[in-house]
């Protein structure tokens, strides 16, 4: 091969994708030039030879020649040829836009996926909303018929800003035990954990502000930062936490307005922060004047043997922001969680809410604050725990039977596994495949925040019982074998 063309050799076109060969082209010029592999200078091939190398016509390179200078990213010299040119600001943006754009597209897929009506014919290890058949009905008609009883046309109205005081009162009380002091004044409840994402970087973030999350991570927290313009970084995840030394670099470099993290039962990975990572996370953030929003997903379902207190209970200065949800492990149609903010930031937070939806739902406050009070939580957290911890349990032992090769670290809670696929093999495909064997799959691509890493799968042990869930990781390991012997 012409050393000319080393550079060139990752450029795959195919006739058979929806995009033109020339937009093709153009998009993978574009992802060396920003990825650096193209720098600052570089000359690009002659039409004709770069046509040849490619096998297509030269009109093909000489479009996307011409839209990747209109686009800022390369410029021409008469007889001279086309060079990469310095890339600013503005190119930055647009190219940020476009990574936006493909978040919104991949967070629209995941929501799509897990709340499309599922056939019954189907092995559902995708979706990570609750069995229905869990909620606890009769106990929530119980509250909802005391509180009308008692409150009759109040518990329709309107609460003030910040939520019903009795229930941020009753949240301080069952946050204490795990060492977080706070007071229904630092408090707003919030109409689910994607509102409060939304809130926090409505309330926070500008143009161009550096948000730094954990990689992978949650959907629906990088489609809502780049909403707001902000720059995402990422930081790679281990088993017992984000990588400190990878964080302390690039905070000298990037100086980030907030750190989005997910310290306990982490989404997707399932694994939780050592202590000595939970305390270094903080010193850093107050080192470096961050703000940090910790996410608490599930923390309930902790299946480990190790407890699992929130950043929030060592937070002195007054930087971290905890959010929880109680809808996950409740009714999830009700959208009920909440935040603990810093004092200096808690007007900001209810002022957003209130342009977003002036306030949650009245009777869900009402409600939930009697259950909460009357130990009725606890209880059903407790029935919950037991039914998953057998599920938890089944889908390690099923992989570790019908997936040997497959990398699975064994998450410490929650309601997912994530696996990495042998070397070769596309997530993608295989959640095609599966599906088309009855048995739904998530694919990891959406959950890493810049570029898709297509090796990854997210099985979730919410819906499918045992039976089911042996039966459908037996299906993904014959789909995954089928792979390995056309490598």
């Amino acid at each position: 091969m012409n050393e000319q063309f080393f550079d060139f050799v990752s450029i795959q076109l195919s006739k058979d994708n929806k995009d033109s060969l020339y937009v093709q082209l153009y998009g993978a010029l574009r992802e060396l030039i920003l990825q650096g592999k193209l720098s600052h200078g570089y000359l690009l091939p002659p039409v004709r030879k770069f046509a040849a190398f490619l096998t297509v016509n030269p009109g093909t390179v000489v479009n996307a020649y011409k839209l990747l200078e209109q686009n800022g990213y390369i410029f021409s010299r008469a007889g001279s040829g086309s060079y990469v040119a310095e890339i600013h600001d503005q190119v930055l943006a647009e190219a940020e836009q476009t990574v936006f754009e493909t978040d919104m597209e991949a967070f629209a897929e995941t929501l799509a996926d897990s709340i499309a009506p599922i056939a019954n014919d189907c092995i559902d290890l995708a979706s990570i909303t609750p069995d229905p058949e869990m909620v606890p009905i009769e106990d929530f008609k119980s509250v909802l018929i005391e509180v009308i009883d008692r409150d009759k046309g109040y518990a329709f109205t309107y609460q003030e800003g910040q939520g019903y005081y009795p229930l941020r009162e009753a949240i301080s009380l069952y946050l204490k035990p795990q060492g977080v002091n706070s007071i229904p004044e630092n408090m707003q409840i919030i109409s689910g954990a994607q509102q409060g994402i939304d809130i926090v970087a409505k309330a926070l973030l500008r143009y161009g502000d550096y948000v730094f999350t954990e990689s992978p991570t949650y959907p629906g927290a990088i489609a809502a930062f780049r909403s707001r313009g902000a720059k995402i970084i990422e930081i790679s995840m281990e088993e017992d936490g984000i990588n400190i030394a990878e964080l302390e670099q690039k905070l000298r470099s990037f100086r980030p307005k907030l750190l989005y993290v997910m310290p306990n039962i982490q989404n997707p990975t399932g694994w939780s922060y050592s202590l000595n990572k939970r305390s270094r996370l903080m010193s850093l953030a107050r080192y470096y004047d961050a703000i940090v929003l910790e996410d608490d997903y599930i923390s309930e379902l902790n299946f480990s043997n190790s407890s699992l207190a929130p950043l929030k209970a060592i937070d002195r200065d007054g930087r971290g922001i905890y959010l929880k949800s109680f809808s996950k492990l409740f009714m999830p149609g009700l959208r009920l969680a909440f935040l603990v903010t810093p004092p200096h930031l808690a007007n900001t937070i209810m002022s957003v809410k209130h342009h977003s939806d002036i306030s949650t739902a009245g009777l869900t406050q009402r409600a939930f604050d009697l259950y909460l009070r009357k130990g009725v939580w606890d209880k059903h957290i407790a029935s919950v725990r037991n039914l998953y911890a057998e599920r938890y349990q089944a889908t390690l032992d099923a992989i570790s039977r019908y997936l040997p090769e497959v990398t699975c670290h064994s998450p410490h809670g929650g309601l997912t596994c994530w696996l990495e696929l042998p070397k070769g093999l596309s997530a993608e495909k295989i959640v095609q495949q599966a599906r088309d064997k009855k048995v739904l799959l998530t694919a990891g691509t959406a959950f890493f925040p810049r570029r898709p890493i297509d090796s990854y799968l997210r099985i979730s042990f919410a819906v499918a019982d045992c039976d089911k869930i042996k039966q459908g990781i037996q299906t993904l390991g014959e789909v995954i074998q089928e792979q390995i012997y056309r490598i």
